[in-house]
C-alpha cells in the first residue's frame, strides 16, 4: 500500500504544488480562489465547499450540511477510490470518471435549485460585486 502512496506522490507532486501556489496567489491577491467569484460575482456550483469542509472537520455536521451537502458526496467519493486504489489495489479510472460524471449532473441540477430559491441574498449563494467584469464594465463604459 505505502508504495503505491509513494508512487502517486512522485506522478502527481507537481500538480499538487500547482494548485496550492495557484490557490493562495488568488487568495492574496483576490481574497478567495474562486475563479467565478472573482470573474463574474457569481457563486459556482461547487460554492460553499471549502465552508462546508471546515464545518464538518470541525463536528458541525449539520450546518456542513446546510453550506454544500455535495461536500460529503465529494468525500465518500475520495474515500472510496483511495479504499479501492490503496487497499484493494484496483484501478480507479473508470470508476473515477463514473462517479466524477454523475456527481457534476447532479451538482448542476442542485445549484439551478439553489440559485432559484437562494440567490442573490442567502450565503452560499450570494452575488460579489467586487469582481473583474464589473471593473471591466465600469472602466470602458
Amino acid at each position: 500500500m505505502w508504495e503505491l502512496v509513494k508512487e502517486d506522490i512522485r506522478n502527481y507532486w507537481k500538480a499538487a504544488v500547482f494548485m496550492l501556489v495557484a490557490a493562495a496567489i488568488l487568495i492574496v491577491c483576490f481574497g478567495g480562489a474562486c475563479i467565478s467569484r472573482i470573474i463574474t460575482g457569481l457563486p459556482c456550483p461547487a460554492c460553499g465547499m471549502t465552508r462546508a469542509a471546515l464545518l464538518f472537520l470541525s463536528g458541525h455536521w449539520k450546518e456542513s450540511m446546510q453550506m454544500q451537502p455535495f461536500f460529503v458526496v465529494f468525500a465518500a467519493g475520495i474515500a472510496m477510490c483511495a479504499v479501492k486504489r490503496y487497499i484493494f489495489r484496483k484501478k480507479v479510472g473508470k470508476f473515477l470518471r463514473a462517479y466524477a460524471g454523475s456527481m457534476l449532473v447532479a451538482a448542476l441540477i442542485f445549484y439551478v435549485y439553489r440559485m432559484i430559491l437562494y440567490f442573490p441574498h442567502t450565503s452560499p449563494m450570494t452575488y460579489n460585486e467586487d469582481n473583474l467584469l464589473f471593473y471591466v464594465y465600469h472602466y470602458l463604459f
